[in-house]
């Protein structure tokens, strides 16, 4: 089915009875034949001749918005419920419009990514590096590729900003139109756990999954830790399953305890990779340094020449998963290794910001965000530091408060010097959320010192500095370190704003330790 402006509206309706959910087309004796030009969700998007989509969101319900979209021109409306009051346009009543949404957008599209080499990556932590190595794999390998992502949404030159890791289902199948018509021939689509419960990707046709790992985060979002696993696990029990694609490839991080219960969909291979044994993909003889990893990787198909740029131990494991995918789509090792070594850089990741060099401290800017990836970069970062290492970090409001002592323990384990700050305070109070956090320190012995007292004193690892200010916690942080220490500013990463209340405002970690190193050198 080719997308335009005379779909007939009983053609897109045909496609939700082979869900099957329960359906039925509401209207007058012709409603069938009435001419569909756009499917939306949101009624503000709602042009002449769309359908529009009442789903039930996390803060408003679209039911709210049907008079909305009928005088922005919609053509016809799906719904779970039907209207107190008549609409005077044919309707369609289905059980689940979330999931309904998904099949009418990927058949008013054409369902475009059965055209596709389409890759899906899921997991708490990597997702975004681990694409941006798999992208320059098969930018390697002379494929043109798309990205759905954390970072942005990009294919042929065209740069989008990304709202949420995931996008909608109608906005993929959109996007996924669009790149074919662009020439793309694979796309990397980073999968969201909200995506996976909110029926997002249900109708993308997925050749490879892989799985990264499993750490506490959204548990605002999910009751406890097995929800959240079993909802990364449905792209491989259900979404994969259901693919139309002949050959599919799940890959999984054996290094992770929940790796071992991936399981791929009947008759497709699985590749494990990690550093422990029993993996198809592993390193070895790895040489690590805070400007990357050097080695070989081995796999099925032979051995890949590692030049990485980009350090710590889990950038490795994420080098791996590229690998393993390389690997499973037929991509010759030395290609792999050339694609590998072309990444210079994540924006976020353990980048680095400088001013004017010198005898600056080395600063590192990372979106660890959960307990368990920042205690990793601390880790990895303060194994590869020649001498202190500061870390400066917060806890976004309006999110599980259960993880923030946890998050304090990990930056205080094993850093010389910790500054709390604010992250995205939302409509929290900061203050409120840095208590939240001090336990984690405290129960390490750290006590509480003030901005003025640390400039004065230092600070060490029996204290802790408390600056809600996030520009000036990072001044503070690279004021202290010296040359040979290392300034870790965690939680933000790539985002180029700071959202206090329900505003954003404009807040980039990497501008603001860039000038308080240039101000460190005038000095």
């Amino acid at each position: 089915m080719t997308p335009g402006p005379h779909q007939k509206l009983a053609d897109l309706v045909a496609e939700l009875e082979s869900i099957p959910l329960e359906v039925d087309l509401v209207g007058r004796g012709d409603a069938g034949s009435t001419a569909i030009s756009g499917v939306s969700y949101d009624s503000r998007t709602v042009a002449p001749g769309h359908l529009f989509v009442a789903i039930k969101g996390v803060e408003t319900d679209g039911h709210q918005y049907l008079e909305a979209a009928r005088d922005a021109g919609a053509a016809a409306v799906v719904v779970e419920t039907l209207p107190a009051r008549p609409l005077d346009l044919p309707l369609v009543k289905t059980a689940d419009s979330r999931r309904a949404l998904s099949r009418l957008a990927a058949a008013f599209y054409g369902h475009p990514s059965r055209q596709l080499t389409l890759i899906g990556l899921t997991g708490t932590n990597g997702k975004t590096t681990t694409s941006y190595l798999v992208e320059s794999v098969l930018q390697a390998a002379g494929y043109r590729v798309g990205y759905l992502g954390t970072i942005d949404r990009r294919f042929g030159g065209k740069v989008l900003p990304a709202p949420t890791t995931t996008p909608e289902s109608a906005e993929i199948q959109a996007l996924l139109s669009e790149m074919i018509r662009a020439g793309i021939t694979h796309v990397i689509l980073e999968v969201s756990s909200h995506a996976l419960v909110m029926d997002r990707v249900e109708d993308c046709h997925f050749d490879v999954a892989v799985f990264t790992n499993l750490s506490r985060d959204h548990l605002d979002f999910h009751p406890d830790m097995e929800a959240y696993f079993q909802a990364k696990l449905r792209l491989f029990t259900e979404i994969m399953p259901s693919s139309a694609k002949s050959s599919r490839l799940a890959v999984t991080n054996l290094d992770d305890p929940r790796g071992g219960r991936i399981q791929p969909p009947r008759g497709a291979p699985l590749l494990r990779y990690g550093l422990n044994p029993g993996t198809d993909v592993t390193a070895r003889d790895v040489d690590l340094d805070l400007t990357g990893a050097r080695g070989k990787i081995s796999t099925p198909e032979g051995e890949i020449d590692l030049d990485l740029k980009l350090p710590g131990r889990y950038n490795l494991l994420n080098a791996l998963a590229a690998g393993a995918v390389g690997i499973g789509l037929g991509i010759e090792p030395k290609i792999i290794a050339a694609g590998l070594a072309a990444v210079r850089g994540v924006p976020g990741r353990l980048e680095r910001v400088t001013a004017r060099g010198g005898d600056e401290p080395v600063v590192l800017v990372d979106y660890a965000h959960t307990p368990e990836a920042l205690a990793n970069a601390v880790g990895e970062v303060k194994a590869l530091t020649r001498g202190r290492l500061f870390t400066v970090f917060g806890c976004g409001g309006d999110r599980d408060h259960g993880k923030r002592p946890l998050m304090g323990a990990a930056a205080g384990r094993l850093s010389d010097a910790v500054v709390l700050t604010s992250d995205n305070p939302r409509t929290e109070d900061p203050l409120d959320i840095i208590a939240m956090v001090e336990p984690g320190l405290r129960d390490l012995g750290r006590r509480p010192v003030d901005p003025g007292a640390a400039r004065q004193t230092g600070l060490n690892g029996n204290s802790y500095a408390r600056v809600p200010d996030r520009s000036e916690a990072i001044g503070l942080a690279v004021d202290l370190a010296g040359p040979g220490d290392v300034v870790l500013i965690a939680g933000k990463g790539h985002e180029d704003y700071q959202i206090v209340g329900r505003t954003k405002h404009r807040f980039d970690d990497r501008e603001v330790a860039r000038a308080a190193l240039a101000r460190r050198s005038d000095r």
